[in-house]
């Protein structure tokens, strides 16, 4: 849903959706890497399983373009910058779309 609103164009390119979308994404593509190869086992390395090109396409992209640690860093000082009392009404602010009734 990150990705989804960060990528609907409706506002042009906003770095703080793009911040949050990096950052949800990242954390997925970590735990279905995890997942992947717990199911599969030490098979998921090997050069014959096709499992370790995906599990390294996933961790080069989780990795470009900064961190979620970097994100996370700037998603927080947008969230204390912001004059919003409360964190739901910020996401409020930032997706108005996405919160109208």
């Amino acid at each position: 849903m990150a990705a989804k609103l960060a990528f609907a164009g409706a506002r042009g390119f906003d770095p703080l959706t793009a911040a949050i979308a990096k950052l949800r994404a990242g954390t997925a593509a970590t735990r279905a890497t995890a997942i992947a190869h717990a199911i599969h086992g030490a098979i998921g390395i090997s050069e014959e399983f096709d499992l370790q090109l995906y599990s390294r396409r996933l961790i080069d992209y989780r990795l470009a373009s900064g961190t979620e640690h970097d994100w996370a860093l700037e998603l927080g000082r947008q969230r204390l910058a912001h004059p919003a009392n409360e964190t739901l009404d910020f996401l409020r602010d930032l997706f108005p779309a996405a919160t109208a009734g």
